[in-house]
């Protein structure tokens, strides 16, 4: 069984003194030659490639299988929704550094090591000495620098900067190249989140840009051509244009080109947009092998079938058709008709563990522009009061099918951090109780529906978006039962994907619901933003004022947006924001002691509002396919499955 603690080694925790990570891939176990697929064997004697040896770096990975040594061959058979690109960037996990199978250390992966300087501001990342792209172009510091100047911090394309988990404190790092092999990061403050992160999938974006490929696509080194695609393709705007071609994260574009060099085990053979059916084949240059030197990986082809609808999905996977089942159709409800079909299909099942520490997250609009609805979301009262007007095991029962716990967003048990208070506080379904706390926020008016404390009618809306989780549709239908016999006049409004993100943006927007991800083990650590309920686009439009407080707290001269004033939060909110910022830059026992403060003040706030931990998750697995681990873990941050090491899978013929 896989552990799932996701609690980080010491080598991989900055402090006073980290010595350099020895390279747990040691090249000398293959001195005696190196073996490789027949099909790129046939290619080397046919003079199509060069050796298996000149092609891998000097000090390869060596992954270890879950089980035994593989053989070669075979197809893996993904199903794909044709929207959200975020399996193939789990089933193509290679970042920097990375998290361990079971979660808990952040090891190697295209860099061989690193160094932490004693006050935690500076790491020098070691890469692989004679590691290739797909194209077999030599992949060194030069790369890496190509992403952070012309991708990152290139305002032609990323026009908001590099993105908050490469920064600390809000402020990025200085990227240097020492040498052809070695790239340093040097903060300004101490940052003790740097490897947590880069292990992440936003720290994947460093090893995506092959310079020499993609500079042919920056308009400053190569104006003229540039200006030539974009009007070929009718567009002006270069920004837009680089990420539909190019891409900056998760963009279709970063899977669109076959000519695209890639570090990746499996590689694309057409255009992936468009297409009922997409192959990917072994890459010849990949950097990792086996402990008996075999290069990796041992399946032949990754095959990506289109299937926009999930009961499509679905079917495919209860007949066999998928060689391992997607998350959003591995679900407690589907359990059954899965488990029936097992022998029909040739699969078994494989439990799947989730780090996402809630099922629905519910936010209020503590800053709207209303003021009587700003006192009333603001005040913890009420949404004590709203959360015990919600009868979460009803939920689980009826939703959930039994699985899972009442939880309010908090990390789970099996974290370092885990608060009893905040994890279980009002998160009994106690109506007398819940109209206590009420009561002194919205008295129940002669109607039965509560009034503001003016005496009159106090009504509101949550958002909630019904594609992405369709089981908070359900949920919601529930809790808008029990809300109403608490006397709260709301309602509920079920949005379209495409329409929830700017429903809830809006300054009419009085509360959304998101998913609660990350939080497992350490991530709880990357995901304070998402606790204390600051962290963009999924937030009810109008948490502005307390952000733009905080912007100012952190740089007078900060830019407020238009139309946004500043509101000073409550005293233990206001710590809250300065714990947020704290906390990165602390290590070990000080950054234990600040999370529980910062825990502590988040069960006596409940800024916040969930419902239950996810469970019963599992992935369908076709019976021929070994090495894949006992349990897997699902998440984003851990970005589960990709971390066990799918390069090791292999099918038995």
């Amino acid at each position: 069984m896989v552990a799932a603690s996701l609690l980080l080694s010491a080598s991989a925790l900055p402090g006073a003194v980290v010595l350099p990570v020895q390279a747990q891939d040691n090249a000398a176990v293959c001195a005696s030659g190196f073996t490789e697929a027949p099909q790129l064997k046939a290619q080397v004697d046919a003079g199509a490639l060069p050796p298996v040896a000149e092609r891998l770096p000097l000090e390869p990975l060596v992954i270890q299988p879950a089980k035994e040594i593989g053989t070669y061959g075979g197809q893996f058979i993904d199903s794909w929704g044709g929207g959200n690109i975020a399996d193939i960037r789990q089933f193509g996990y290679e970042p920097l550094v990375r998290w361990s199978v079971d979660g808990s250390e952040v090891v190697p992966g295209v860099a061989k090591g690193w160094d932490v300087s004693e006050d935690a501001r500076t790491y020098t990342i070691y890469l692989r000495e004679g590691m290739k792209w797909s194209d077999g172009q030599p992949f060194t510091a030069d790369d890496i620098l190509f992403w952070w100047d012309r991708v990152e911090n290139n305002p032609k394309v990323m026009t908001g900067g590099p993105r908050g988990e490469l920064k600390n404190n809000g402020k990025a790092p200085t990227v240097t190249k020492v040498d052809d092999y070695t790239v340093a990061f040097a903060y300004e403050d101490p940052n003790g989140l740097f490897l947590q992160n880069m292990a992440g999938p936003y720290g994947q974006r460093a090893v995506q840009f092959a310079k020499h490929y993609l500079e042919q696509f920056d308009i400053d080194a190569n104006p003229e051509g540039v200006a030539k695609l974009m009007a070929d393709a009718g567009q002006t705007d270069y920004a837009a244009w680089w990420k539909a071609n190019v891409g900056t994260y998760n963009d279709a574009a970063q899977f669109n080109d076959p000519k695209r060099p890639s570090v990746h085990a499996w590689i694309g053979t057409d255009t992936l947009l468009g297409k009922e059916r997409v192959t990917y084949v072994r890459n010849p240059y990949y950097f990792a092998v086996d402990p008996e030197c075999q290069q990796l990986p041992y399946i032949d082809e990754r095959v990506w079938a289109l299937a926009a609808d999930p009961e499509v999905t679905l079917l495919q996977a209860i007949q066999g058709n998928i060689t391992m089942s997607p998350r959003n159709v591995s679900t407690p409800q589907n359990r059954a008709v899965f488990f029936d079909n097992q022998e029909a299909g040739g699969y078994h099942l494989v439990p799947s563990r989730s780090c996402d520490y809630n099922t629905a997250v519910l936010t209020f609009s503590v800053n709207s522009p209303d003021p009587r609805k700003a006192a009333v979301f603001s005040n913890p009262d009420f949404r004590k009061g709203v959360s015990l007007a919600i009868n979460r095991q009803e939920i689980i029962d009826t939703v959930y099918l039994g699985q899972g716990e009442p939880f309010q967003p908090a990390p789970l048990r099996d974290s370092p951090f885990f608060n009893e208070a905040m994890a279980k506080n009002f998160t009994e379904f106690d109506l007398a109780k819940a109209a206590e706390y009420l009561d002194k926020v919205l008295p129940m008016g002669a109607d039965g529906k509560r009034v503001g404390l003016d005496g009159q009618p106090f009504a509101f809306s949550i958002d909630i978006n019904a594609d992405f989780r369709p089981d908070t549709v359900d949920t919601f239908q529930l809790i808008e039962r029990t809300w109403k016999q608490a006397g709260l006049d709301v309602t509920i409004n079920v949005r379209a994907d495409n329409v929830f993100q700017n429903s809830l943006a809006a300054p009419e927007s009085d509360g959304g619901v998101w998913v609660g991800e990350n939080g497992c083990g350490q991530l709880p650590l990357l995901n304070l933003n998402r606790f204390l309920n600051d962290y963009g686009s999924w937030q009810p439009g109008n948490w502005k004022g307390w952000t733009a407080w905080n912007a100012l707290r952190l740089d007078p001269n900060a830019t407020v947006p238009e139309g946004v004033t500043p509101v000073e939060p409550p005293a233990n909110v206001a710590r809250m924001y300065e714990l947020r910022s704290l906390i990165p830059t602390k290590i070990g026992d000080e950054q234990a002691a600040l999370m529980k403060e910062f825990t502590d003040l988040a069960a006596e706030e409940l800024l916040a509002i969930g419902v239950a931990t996810p469970a019963g998750f599992y992935r369908s697995v076709k019976n021929d396919v070994h090495n894949v681990p006992d349990e897997l873990i699902e998440g984003w941050l851990y970005p589960g499955p990709a971390p066990s090491n799918l390069s090791t899978y292999f099918i038995k013929q």
